[in-house]
């Protein structure tokens, strides 16, 4: 990881103060984030592992943040293009720097808009969706100050769970899929709405952090349209008791791999 906190230009791109530069350890790829923004987390990092693309079809990254996911699906896949929906500006414009920095501009692209009007933007038809959103519902009582880049990731204040599920399933043509990583306590709500939109689950991965540890998060791919039919995938454990990966997490998280299904 390089950190950078001063105005730098790099491949002709500049970095403002408290940014830095972390490497994506793929490809060469960096990402551009803020000391005081919203920073991406491991969760993000195992879902575009998760995600099989081919080569012909489009994909939509919906939260898109800083860009991560797009930018390693794009390392990962041959995916024709790859859009990215971000409603923060502070976030969008990083994620549109760091498409340029690692010059992807012709395979990503980032739009600053509200998920639920993706579709009125970019169209339908897409084979492909993909979302880490907020995980916590906005707690009832408190935090009546103004909301920060990491408040509106992290809490439904702009996007709930439901609003995920519709915004994909009208982006997506049908049979198209659709991953989303949820935390487990959230799971049922989450297939509940997933149902409703009429995108089928069909595969669930349960993470665990450690083989001691209960599952924490669960990745859900569904598929638009399709019949009620679903596999319960054996779990993912991330950590061995010693902090080092495992040997099924360096599996996922190798480098140049290509995840086509």
């Amino acid at each position: 990881m390089e950190k950078i906190d001063s105005e730098t230009i790099i491949n002709n791109i500049t970095l403002e103060a408290g940014e830095r530069l972390d490497d994506l350890q793929i490809n060469n790829l960096f990402l551009i984030q803020k000391a005081d923004g919203y920073n991406f987390n491991s969760d993000s990092v195992l879902l575009a592992n998760l995600v099989r693309i081919l080569p012909s079809e489009k994909a939509v990254d919906l939260g898109t943040g800083s860009g991560v996911i797009a930018i390693l699906l794009a390392a990962k896949t041959r995916a024709k293009h790859i859009y990215g929906v971000e409603i923060q500006k502070g976030l969008y414009e990083r994620a549109c720097r760091s498409v340029k920095l690692n010059n992807l501009s012709e395979r990503i692209t980032i739009i600053n808009e509200d998920m639920k009007n993706a579709a009125k933007v970019l169209g339908t038809g897409f084979d492909v969706a993909v979302c880490n959103p907020p995980y916590d519902p906005v707690p009832k009582k408190g935090g009546n100050g103004e909301l920060t880049e990491t408040d509106i990731c992290r809490k439904e204040h702009l996007a709930s769970l439901e609003d995920v599920a519709k915004s994909a399933a009208k982006l997506l043509k049908h049979g198209g899929l659709f991953y989303v990583i949820v935390k487990a306590k959230r799971l049922a709500e989450m297939v509940f709405h997933l149902k409703n939109a009429k995108l089928e689950p069909k595969e669930i991965w349960p993470i665990m952090p450690k083989a001691d540890r209960e599952v924490d998060t669960v990745v859900i791919l569904s598929k638009k349209g399709a019949k009620p039919f679903m596999t319960m995938n054996k779990p993912i454990i991330v950590f061995n008791d010693d902090g080092t990966y495992t040997e099924e997490a360096q599996k996922l998280y190798g480098k140049g791999g290509e995840n086509e299904r």
